[in-house]
């Protein structure tokens, strides 16, 4: 079986309507803000985990270090 379809004729059929599009948008917003929040909310926990390491080994560089991370990210974003 043939497809006789031109160009033009494929491309407006495989075309996603302009509502369908603009949801799938709002879609990959709605995605990529839980991802993010997931990241963030990792690397915090990552840094009170190696703070409280740093504490234990009494290492305060790397006290130092890990804390002015997490206040940035805590100001950054708000966690």
């Amino acid at each position: 079986m043939e497809n006789n379809k031109s160009f033009a004729e494929f491309m407006n059929e495989s075309t996603v309507p302009q509502k369908q599009s603009s949801e799938m948008t709002m879609m990959e917003i709605y995605v990529d803000m839980v991802l993010n929040e997931i990241l963030i909310k990792h690397r915090k926990e990552q840094l009170l985990t190696a703070i409280n390491e740093a504490l234990d080994q009494k290492d305060r560089e790397a006290f130092m270090s890990y804390s002015a991370e997490l206040n940035t990210l805590e100001d950054t974003h708000g966690v």
